[in-house]
């Protein structure tokens, strides 16, 4: 058995893979402090999935939180983890689509799975899942239900903020100012989807890609972005959350 684990500041995510399949997985809060994670994690796994301590071979961690951690285990990079798990789900693959809560990663790869290109939004908050959980906030709605809300909209807003922080003055503005909560939503998802379509333009996508993170469920925003860069996006199988967790276990059993 090995553990894969993908650390982020807020969520931990892990996966017990076994001839690669999963056989066990969950999420703990990071708390900003990674061993404490990887504690909860062992505990989690214990209790849950009555897998032992000594029943994990190997441990695998890639993200924020891997030079932080000090149990023993082997380091895998985030785009090498992105890109294994995009190919074991969808062998074909050529580009993956990453949309995780602090950043969105955008990459190529060859037939081997190795990154060929790849973008990242390390400039601007307003592509990735805090951004939204930030101006969601304001409007008493959750990520999860943004889709469905933004599809009752009846009128198309543009925001004119180009980072986050404008944005948030724009979603204030306008709430102040009686609109309704679908219009501001999808003018929310627009600005998003626009921004991490701009970014996948940055590359070279020659077919379909892979989307995996957190936001890969949110229907609204990825059929946005589909349209844009005019490319089919097809999302990580079973849960999309887990695909940099599952792409470090993966790295750690190809080194065995």
């Amino acid at each position: 058995m090995i553990l894969g684990c993908d650390i982020g500041s807020s969520v931990t995510k892990a996966v017990i893979l076994q001839d690669r399949h999963v056989i066990a997985s969950l999420r703990v809060p990071t708390d900003a402090h990674p061993d404490r994670a990887m504690g909860r994690v062992l505990e989690g796994l214990r209790e849950r999935h009555k897998i032992d301590d000594g029943d994990i071979e190997e441990t695998a961690i890639t993200g924020w939180g891997e030079p932080r951690v000090s149990l023993p285990h082997t380091a895998q990079s985030v785009l090498g983890s992105l890109a294994r798990a995009s190919q074991w789900d969808r062998p074909a693959c050529r580009a993956v689509l990453c949309l995780g809560a602090q950043n969105t990663a955008v990459l190529s790869v060859n037939d081997k799975g190795r990154v060929m290109e790849y973008r990242m939004n390390d400039k601007c908050a307003s592509g990735c899942g805090k951004f939204l959980e930030i101006m969601f906030e304001a409007l008493a709605i959750t990520v999860e239900d943004s889709a469905a809300i933004a599809s009752a909209s009846d009128k198309r807003i543009s925001l004119s903020g180009q980072c986050a922080v404008f944005y948030e003055s724009d979603v204030v503005s306008l709430i102040n100012a009686g609109e309704s909560v679908a219009n501001i939503t999808e003018a929310i998802l627009d600005a998003v989807t626009r921004t991490v379509a701009t970014l996948c333009k940055k590359i070279k996508i020659a077919d379909a890609i892979v989307v995996g993170g957190g936001l890969a469920n949110n229907k609204r925003l990825l059929d946005g972005v589909g349209a844009l860069i005019q490319r089919p996006l097809h999302v990580f199988g079973g849960d999309p959350d887990l695909i940099g967790a599952i792409g470090a276990a993966l790295g750690a059993q190809a080194t065995r």
